[in-house]
């Protein structure tokens, strides 16, 4: 709590900084109190809409949530970059102003917009992503491993972008689909209004999707409903702590967000065997490493998302995106499918991973 409330009031400084950089230096005069009125008439909603989006879900129709969630979340953005932008202007306004008379404060706004717009393309783009490891001898026949992770399932990504998912899956002829967190966006009542799990059922693969629980799909409140759902359709197993053995060749095994749960429990009895484990979020792999799991999947991280997001999930995380072996164990974390908040991507992309085992 004490992160998240220091995280708000650093947005908070930064969103009245990047408003006052905005109506000083780029609205002209005759517009600076409507320009000023109207910037903190949408911060206050971005607010509200924020830190009270379980009232609005649950009072207000998809479609009005779908909208102030574009308006939002792009506004939000829109302070992120622009704060930083404005930072980096004054720098240079410092050195070249005086040298070549340029104003760079006039470039924000239009460098904003071209981020927004470029972000939104690489959002919307997704790019399959794939990895070979060796199986060394411990598999019954090479495998195809299709990891997701991160739909974030909501107002804005909804039916349009699972179909596209699922095309895309499907498309990669998978023996097995893992699901490594976060389906659920928050809230599960635009999910289930909406039936946008239902796609799930049309994921064709020989030994069927299994899913992981991450921290958004606990968020929401809704997790039971969420797994009895899943668990309701013939080809999907939600695993909560718990192992499953497949074809007496392997097991898959998951681990929620925020569980106690000790690794070397969940995987007893599983020795002989190699292990596909999911943990959403990629902080225990240590404990990964101690317990010769084979694979680990995981998520959460977005590679940041949008820059510079990437080089504070660098700093946190052991491995924060892509493919790396630590002795025995092979992990593999994805930028994921779909995003939370801004609907944006800059410096990543969002991604469905091949993971072929030989």
């Amino acid at each position: 709590m004490n992160t998240f409330i220091m995280l708000l009031l650093t947005f908070f400084f930064g969103n009245c900084f990047t408003i006052y950089m905005t109506v000083k230096h780029v609205v002209p005069t005759n517009f600076k109190i409507i320009f000023t009125l109207i910037l903190i008439g949408i911060s206050s909603l971005m607010y509200l809409y924020v830190i009270r989006s379980r009232y609005f879900s649950a009072n207000f129709s998809y479609e009005v949530n779908q909208i102030l969630s574009y308006i939002v979340y792009y506004f939000m953005a829109s302070i992120i970059y622009g704060g930083l932008l404005y930072i980096v202007a004054f720098g240079g306004n410092l050195i070249l102003k005086n040298r070549v008379g340029i104003d760079l404060y006039k470039f924000v706004i239009p460098t904003v917009a071209i981020l927004l717009i470029v972000g939104t393309y690489f959002k919307w783009s997704t790019v399959v992503e794939e990895y070979e490891i060796n199986g060394e001898g411990r598999f019954k026949e090479p495998l195809n491993i299709v990891l997701i992770s991160d739909i974030h399932l909501g107002y804005i990504n909804g039916n349009s972008s699972m179909v596209k998912l699922v095309e895309t899956v499907n498309s990669l002829n998978p023996d097995i689909v893992l699901v490594a967190g976060d389906t659920v966006d928050m809230h599960l009542k635009p999910v289930i209004e909406k039936n946008m799990l239902e796609n799930f059922k049309d994921i064709k693969s020989r030994y069927g999707v299994f899913v992981n629980i991450g921290n958004h799909d606990i968020y929401g409140g809704g997790v039971k409903e969420f797994t009895d759902r899943l668990n309701s359709f013939e080809n999907v197993t939600v695993l909560r702590d718990s192992k499953v053995l497949i074809d007496d060749s392997f097991y898959v095994a998951s681990r929620d967000n925020f569980s106690k749960q000790p690794l070397r429990e969940i995987l007893k009895g599983s020795e002989e065997k190699p292990v596909l484990y999911m943990e959403h979020t990629p902080d225990s792999i240590d404990e990964t490493i101690e317990n010769k799991v084979f694979l680990q999947v995981s998520g959460h991280t977005h590679k940041g998302q949008f820059f510079p997001g990437g080089l504070f999930t660098k700093s946190i995380f052991k491995l924060d995106y892509g493919y790396k072996k630590f002795q025995d164990t092979n992990v593999i974390v994805s930028s994921g499918y779909g995003t939370w908040g801004p609907p944006i991507r800059v410096g990543t992309q969002s991604e469905v991973v091949l993971i072929k085992v030989r």
